[in-house]
């Protein structure tokens, strides 16, 4: 690995490729079920949005004069592509759309979540452990923050929305966006070998977020 690199960086670039994996994952089921229009969808964000990120090791594709920059931009290509896909999709395949989509999301969220077992035996590190894997922009950006924690449960607090311009960049459906994300953590959470449950409140322009045992 470049000494540039860190940890951290790995453990961001893995969050980034999740995503994207779960984007082509959705654009697969679709091909599979609408065949050439789907595939037309998949084109115009490859056109306007970029293509996948090549399948090599981090050191072998991020720019080491500008890593913060690099990973900041493949945030935003990504979060803004599967915005699109899935919006376009959703508009033109209404219903049948939603189901294959949110069936690509409670897969991936139910296999995460069996990577973590034995490792989530508390409300803290089943919040830790979800952290390894969902985007929330960048470490820097510290976009949640911990309010309260005891053995039962955790509770954290988003400032706006770190996906919000993103996912407009896609011209995404903010509120089926959001669905899909709360569905990924709701179904992660039930799925780790301690169960918890997973509630949101929205409050102006901030969200509470609290984790607790089932």
């Amino acid at each position: 690995m470049s000494a540039f690199l860190a940890p951290i960086h790995t453990w961001l670039f893995n969050k980034i490729k999740l995503a994207q994996d779960l984007e082509k994952d959705i654009v697969n089921l679709h091909i599979d079920k609408f065949k050439e229009s789907a595939i037309k969808i998949e084109k115009e964000a490859n056109d306007i949005y970029g293509q996948y990120i090549e399948d090599k090791p981090l050191e072998d594709l991020i720019d080491v004069s500008n890593i913060h920059g690099w990973l900041q931009d493949r945030i935003k290509e990504v979060e803004s592509k599967s915005a699109y896909i899935i919006t376009k999709y959703y508009d033109m395949y209404n219903e049948e759309s939603k189901v294959l989509t949110e069936s690509a999301y409670i897969s991936q969220a139910i296999k995460c979540a069996q990577n973590e077992n034995n490792k989530s035996n508390s409300p803290e590190n089943a919040y830790i452990s979800l952290n390894n894997y969902i985007l929330s922009g960048m470490p820097c950006d510290r976009a949640n923050s911990v309010i309260e924690k005891n053995e039962d449960y955790i509770i954290y607090e988003q400032n706006g929305c770190i996906h919000r311009t993103n996912y407009e960049n896609g011209q995404g459906n903010l509120n089926y966006l959001y669905e899909l994300r709360d569905l990924w953590v709701k179904t992660f959470m039930e799925s780790l070998s301690t169960k918890y449950l997973y509630e949101k409140e929205n409050l102006d322009d901030k969200t509470i977020n609290k984790i607790r045992k089932a």
